[in-house]
């Protein structure tokens, strides 16, 4: 059976838990953390599609010789830009 002493050493142990564990909750509730998140998720995001767009195009034209994006749209581009 347990002594009076391990029982409250185990509370002690149960309470400090429930802290760390409400102290973590209030931070990841956080409009700042859920804002810094979103960020991260956002960026992470774009980064990776650019990326796999970029590997794409350059498969497309070495395996296939297909540009994806044509000369003419490059032209009509910096024709908009000029005007």
């Amino acid at each position: 059976m347990e002594t009076n002493e391990q029982v409250q050493e185990q509370r002690d142990r149960l309470v400090e838990v429930l802290e760390s564990l409400e102290k973590l909750t209030k931070r990841q509730t956080s409009i700042k953390f859920i804002f810094l998140k979103g960020t991260i998720y956002g960026l992470g995001t774009v980064i990776g599609a650019t990326l796999l767009i970029s590997i794409l195009s350059f498969f497309f034209v070495q395996v296939f010789g297909v540009n994806i994006i044509e000369t003419s749209a490059i032209e009509n581009i910096q024709n908009q830009i000029s005007r």
